[in-house]
C-alpha cells in the first residue's frame, strides 16, 4: 500500500497526464479536443477530496476519510436519480485516486464502462483510464467493454482510436485479442493512418501476442510488417522492432527478411545525421538502436556480404564509441564532460552490442576489444557500471574464442568480489569466476571463493556453495583436495548448504576407493568439534558407517571413539539426522562384533524405543531384531554399498533451478524460453488427450510396434519414411536451426476405410528436461487415400542421449492400434558449422585449450570393409561435422569442427579422424567444451563407422 498521499497524488497526476499526452501527440489533435465548461475543468469536489487526504495526520485519519467518501460515492451510484456525465466522471476519478492510494475499489466499474461510450472526450477519457488501470484480462467485465472498444477503433476520431488502443494494450488477454485483432492490424498496416496511431497499434499487437500467442495467426502479413521496420518515423520503427522481436523469437525463418532492413537502419542511425529530431543528449535514437540490436539476436549471422559489412561497421562503431568515452571526464568530441544521460545511452547501446557479439561469436578481435573496455569499467566509481561490466564479462566468457581475454581480468574480478560492498556486484563477480575457471585456475578460484564465503551476505551463500562444489568436482585432479574443500564448505555454510552438495560428496567417496580412508579420517576429525553442523554430522555418520573400519587400527580413532563422538552429537540433532545415526550404529555392530552389546544398549534406550518420531522408533525396533539375527543375515543386509552409477551431478540441476542470475543473457534465448513457457500449458493439454485415449486401447490388447530396425538411417538424413504397413505410412521431414528443430509428420491412409480416433503424443522418455517439445494437434479422422500433417517443435535445452518417442493411436475397421515410434531427433541434429573459417593455428590452439579427459574421448573402431575417405568426408558432413581443409599434416586424416546449440549456451566440438587403411580401422578423438557432449558425440560417430574394439 502507498502510505504517502503526496506520492499517490503524484502518481495520479502522472497517469492522467500520460493518458492525455498519449492520446494527443500532435498539436492538431490537441485542437480537436472538445471544449469543456468551467465546472468540468475544475472538478472542485475532487480537488477538495485530495486536499483533505493531504491534510490527514495519520493513516487512521486517511482510512476514515476515504471510507466516508466511498460510502458517499456508493450512495450516489445507488440513487435512482440518474447522474449526468460530469458527476459520473468526477466520482469515477475519485475512485481511481483512491485505488492509487492503495485501497480496494469494489464498485464503480459499470459507471466507468458507461463513460467509455460518452460523446464527450473528457468523460470517455476518464472511463478508459479507469478501465485500463483497474481491469485485468481475467475480469468478467472485459466482454462488456468490447463493443465500446471496437466502435472506437473504427471511429474517424483519432482521439477515440488512441484511447481504445491504449486500453487494449494495457489489458490484453484472449478475449480482446480475438475480438479486436482485425481492427488493430488494419490500423497498424494502414499507410494513411497517422504515425502515432500506427505506433500504438504495434504496441497493442505486441500485448496481444504476449498474452495470447495462439490468437495471433502465424505468418500473416509478414512482408508488410517487415517493411514497416523501415518507416521514416522512428517511433513507428521502434514499436515495430519490439513487435518483430517477439514474433521472430518463435519463428526466425519466417521473419529473416528483417535482418537486412534492421542492419541498414542501424548503420544509418550510427553514421548519418538525418535523424536529428531523435537525438538524446547527442546520441541518435538510443532506444531504436537497442531494439534493433535485440532483434538481430534472434537471427543467425547474415550471409549477404553487403549486410555483413554494414553490420561489422555498426558493431565496431558501438564498441569504439563506448571506449572513446572512457572513465574520465572528457567526451569523444574533446569537449567538457557530458551529462550522465549521455553515458547511460552510450553504455546501453554498447551492452546490447556485446550481447549480439556473444550471440554471433565470430569476431575475435571485436570481442577482445569489448572485453578490454568492460575490464576498464570494473574500477568505475559507479556501482551500476561495475555490475554492467561483470554482466558483460560473464556473457563473453561463455563464448568459444574470448574466454582467454576474460581470464586476464581475473585479479580485478577477485578484488571486486572481496572489496565491493554491493551484494549483487559480488554475486556477479562470482559468476564471472565460475565461468572462466578451468584446470589451471581451479585451485586459486575455489580458494578465493571459499574465503569469501566466510564474510559473504547470507542471501548469496547458498548459490556460492553450489558454484564452489561444481567447480571442485568438475576440475578435480586430487580427490583428497576435493574432500577437504567440500568438508570445509559444510563447516562454513551450515544452514545455507543444499542437501545435493553433501549427497554428492558421499557418492564420489563411495566411487573412489583411493580416497575412502582419507575421507573417513577427515570426517572423524571434523566431528571432534562439538559444534559441528547437522550436515557435517550426517556426512560423517555415513562415511564412518561405511569406511570407519579403515581407520579403526589408529589409536586416535578406535571403534569406541568413533561411536562416542557420534553419540555426543545425537542429542542436538533433528529427527532425520538421529535416524541416520541409528543406521550408522547398526553398521558398527556388523563391522565391529565386539560392540554389539553396547549398540543394543543404545537401541533399547526408552528415549529411542518410545520416541515420538515414528521413523526413529521403527528403525530402533528393526535394528534390534537385525542384530539378534544370525551373523550371516546381518552381514548380507549391511553389506558395503556398491558404487553409484555415474550420472549428471544433482548440484548443477539445483543451481539451474534456484539461481538468481541466469547464464543465458541473449535476447534470443530469453525469448525462446518465454515462448516455450507460454506454450507449455497448451502442450500439456494437447498431450493429455492422447494419453486418455490410450487407456482403453491398452485394455483392448493393442499391438505395440517399433521402428527400431529402420531408425539408423536418420542419423545422416532429415527426411524419410518413419513407419509403413499396407494401410498406413508415416513420413517425416525435419529442419533444424541452432537449438530449434521443426518436424513435419505425414500420416497417410493407404487403406479403403477411414482411420478414426487418431491422436499422437511426442515425449522424452527419460530426460524430459533436456528437450522441450511443443506439438500441434492432429486431425481426429483420416479419410482413405488422404494425407494429414502434424507439426512438432523441439528445443534442445541440454545434451541428451535417448531420442524422443511418438505414441500414435489409431482405430481402423474397429481395431485399435498403438504405435510407439522413435523420432529422428538426435543430438547431432543441433550441430551447426562454425560461422567463420578456422585456420590450422586456431584449430590446434583451441584443441590444446580443451585439454584431455574428461573433455577428450577417444574410440578405436573396426571398419566393416575397405575405407573410402571421400565417402567418410561426405558422411561426416551429413553427421554435422564438416571437415576443415589444410589443417592436419597427414593427408588421410580428417579434422572437423562444429558448435552444438542449446537453450543454455553453445558447446564447441573438435574431431580428429585417423584411418589405418591396412588394418581397416579408425581412431576417433573428439574434444568438446562439455565432457558429456564429448562422450555422446564420439560414441555416435564411432558406432556409425564401425564396431568398437576392446
Amino acid at each position: 500500500r502507498l502510505r504517502s498521499p503526496t506520492c499517490a497524488r503524484a502518481m495520479f497526476s502522472k497517469q492522467t497526464q500520460q493518458s492525455s499526452s498519449a492520446a494527443r501527440p500532435q498539436q492538431q489533435v490537441q485542437q480537436a479536443a472538445r471544449p469543456h465548461t468551467g465546472k468540468e475543468q475544475e472538478m472542485r469536489g475532487l480537488h477538495l477530496f485530495i486536499a483533505d487526504i493531504r491534510e490527514c495526520k495519520s493513516s487512521e485519519a486517511e482510512y476514515k476519510r476515504i471510507h466516508k467518501e466511498l460510502a458517499n460515492i456508493r450512495a450516489k451510484f445507488g440513487d435512482k436519480k440518474a447522474l449526468d456525465g460530469y458527476q459520473k466522471k468526477k466520482y469515477v476519478c475519485k475512485l481511481l485516486f483512491i485505488f492509487l492510494l492503495g485501497h480496494e475499489v469494489e464498485f464503480g466499474h459499470l459507471e466507468a464502462v458507461n463513460l467509455m461510450s460518452s460523446l464527450k472526450y473528457s468523460e470517455k477519457q476518464m472511463g478508459y483510464l479507469f478501465v485500463s488501470v483497474l481491469m485485468s484480462e481475467h475480469s468478467d467485465l472485459v466482454r462488456m467493454i468490447m463493443a465500446s472498444v471496437k466502435s472506437d477503433l473504427l471511429s474517424q476520431s483519432e482521439l477515440s482510436v488512441c484511447l481504445a488502443l491504449h486500453c487494449v494494450a494495457n489489458i490484453g488477454g484472449k478475449e480482446l485479442a480475438s475480438g479486436c485483432y482485425t481492427e488493430v492490424v488494419r490500423l497498424f498496416l494502414a499507410t494513411e493512418a497517422p504515425n502515432f496511431v500506427r505506433k500504438k497499434a504495434a504496441l497493442a499487437l505486441l500485448k496481444f501476442y504476449r498474452s495470447s500467442p495462439e490468437e495471433f495467426p502465424a505468418g500473416e502479413h509478414t512482408p508488410r510488417i517487415v517493411q514497416i521496420l523501415s518507416s521514416p518515423d522512428l517511433g513507428v520503427a521502434t514499436a515495430t522492432a519490439s513487435l518483430m522481436t517477439a514474433l521472430a523469437s518463435a519463428d526466425p525463418k519466417e521473419y529473416e527478411g528483417a535482418v537486412s532492413i534492421a542492419v541498414n537502419r542501424l548503420h544509418r542511425l550510427l553514421f548519418s545525421s538525418d535523424d536529428g529530431d531523435y537525438m538524446y543528449y547527442n546520441v541518435p535514437a538510443p532506444w531504436l538502436t537497442v531494439k534493433l540490436l535485440r532483434l538481430l539476436q534472434v537471427f543467425p549471422f547474415p550471409t549477404d556480404d553487403m549486410v555483413v559489412s554494414r553490420l561489422n561497421e555498426a558493431l565496431s562503431r558501438l564498441v569504439t564509441r563506448a571506449s572513446d568515452t572512457g572513465a574520465g571526464g572528457v567526451s569523444e568530441m574533446g569537449r567538457a564532460r557530458p551529462k550522465q544521460q549521455y553515458y547511460n545511452s552510450i553504455y546501453a547501446c554498447f551492452m546490447e552490442a556485446v550481447n549480439l557479439l556473444v550471440h554471433y561469436d565470430n569476431d575475435k578481435d571485436l570481442q577482445i576489444k569489448a572485453t578490454v573496455q568492460l575490464g576498464g569499467f570494473l574500477v568505475h566509481k559507479e556501482v551500476n557500471m561495475r555490475y554492467m561490466a561483470l554482466e558483460g564479462l560473464y556473457s563473453i566468457a561463455q563464448t568459444e574464442f574470448s574466454r582467454d581475454a576474460v581470464k586476464k581480468h581475473q585479479p580485478t574480478v577477485l578484488k571486486t568480489l572481496k572489496k565491493d560492498k554491493e551484494t549483487t556486484v559480488q554475486l556477479r563477480a562470482a559468476d564471472v569466476l565460475y565461468a572462466i575457471c578451468d584446470e589451471s585456475s581451479v585451485t586459486t578460484i575455489v580458494q578465493e571463493l571459499v574465503e569469501f564465503l566466510e564474510s559473504a551476505d547470507y542471501s548469496i551463500r547458498e548459490e556460492l556453495v553450489l558454484k564452489i562444489a561444481i567447480l571442485a568436482e568438475k576440475y578435480v585432479t586430487d580427490y583428497k583436495w576435493y574432500v577437504d574443500v567440500i568438508l570445509r564448505l559444510i563447516r562454513l555454510a551450515g544452514d545455507h548448504l543444499a542437501e545435493e552438495v553433501w549427497h554428492r560428496v558421499i557418492q564420489i567417496i563411495i566411487n573412489r576407493p583411493d580416497v575412502q580412508d582419507y575421507a573417513a579420517k577427515t570426517c572423524y576429525e571434523a566431528l571432534l568439534d562439538p559444534m559441528s553442523h547437522e550436515a557435517m554430522v550426517s556426512v560423517g555418520a555415513y562415511i564412518l558407517g561405511e569406511f570407519g573400519h579403515l581407520i579403526a587400527n589408529d589409536p586416535n580413532s578406535t571403534p569406541q571413539k568413533q561411536l562416542d563422538v557420534l553419540q555426543s552429537h545425537y542429542p542436538l540433532m533433528s529427527a532425520p539426522c538421529r535416524a541416520f545415526l541409528l543406521s550408522t550404529y547398526v553398521k558398527f555392530a556388523n563391522l565391529f562384533p565386539e560392540m554389539k552389546p553396547q549398540i543394543q544398549h543404545v537401541l533399547k534406550n526408552p528415549n529411542v524405543q518410545r520416541n515420538a518420531d515414528a521413523e526413529i522408533q521403527t528403525r530402533a525396533c528393526e535394528y534390534l531384531q537385525l542384530i539378534a539375527a544370525t551373523p550371516k543375515v546381518l552381514t548380507e543386509v549391511l553389506e558395503e554399498m556398491p558404487p553409484f552409477v555415474e550420472k549428471d551431478s544433482g548440484i548443477l540441476a539445483k543451481l539451474e533451478r534456484g539461481r538468481t542470475v541466469t547464464e543465458a543473457t541473449g535476447t534470443a534465448v530469453l525469448a525462446k524460453k518465454r515462448v516455450a513457457k507460454e506454450l507449455k500449458q497448451v502442450t500439456a493439454e494437447q498431450q493429455s488427450e492422447p494419453a486418455a485415449a490410450a487407456a482403453p486401447a491398452a485394455a483392448a490388447q493393442l499391438a505395440i510396434i517399433a521402428n527400431e530396425a529402420t531408425f539408423d538411417k536418420f542419423l545422416l538424413s532429415n527426411q524419410g519414411v518413419l513407419y509403413e504397413n499396407p494401410v498406413l505410412q508415416i513420413g517425416v521431414k525435419c529442419d533444424f536451426h541452432e537449438s530449434i528443430g521443426r518436424m513435419t509428420i505425414f500420416f497417410g491412409n493407404r487403406g479403403t476405410a477411414p482411420m478414426t480416433n487418431v491422436a499422437s503424443r511426442a515425449y522424452m522418455p527419460d530426460t524430459p528436461q533436456c528437450l522441450q517439445i511443443t506439438s500441434k494437434p492432429i486431425e481426429a479422422t483420416i479419410a482413405p487415400e488422404v494425407q494429414v500433417q502434424q507439426t512438432i517443435q523441439f528445443e534442445c535445452m541440454a545434451p541428451f542421449v535417448t531420442v524422443p518417442l511418438l505414441d500414435v493411436n489409431i482405430t481402423y475397421q474397429g481395431r485399435a492400434v498403438l504405435l510407439t515410434l522413435k523420432l529422428p531427433v538426435l543430438l547431432n541434429k543441433f550441430f551447426q558449422p562454425l560461422p567463420f573459417v578456422m585456420t590450422a593455428d586456431d584449430f590446434f590452439a583451441k584443441w590444446k585449450q580443451l585439454g584431455g579427459p574428461p573433455r577428450e574421448v577417444r574410440n578405436i573402431v573396426q571398419a566393416p570393409g575397405d575405407i573410402d575417405m571421400a565417402k567418410v568426408t561426405q558422411q561426416l558432413e551429413q553427421f554435422g561435422l564438416p571437415c576443415l581443409q589444410d589443417i592436419d599434416p597427414k593427408p588421410d586424416n580428417r579434422v572437423c569442427s562444429a558448435i552444438l546449440h542449446t537453450a543454455g549456451g553453445q558447446v564447441g566440438i573438435l574431431l580428429r579422424v585417423e584411418p589405418n587403411m591396412d588394418a581397416k580401422m579408425f581412431r576417433f578423438t573428439l574434444r568438446a567444451s562439455n565432457d558429456m557432449v564429448a562422450k555422446i558425440a564420439c560414441d555416435m560417430v564411432a558406432k556409425h563407422f564401425g564396431e568398437l574394439t576392446a
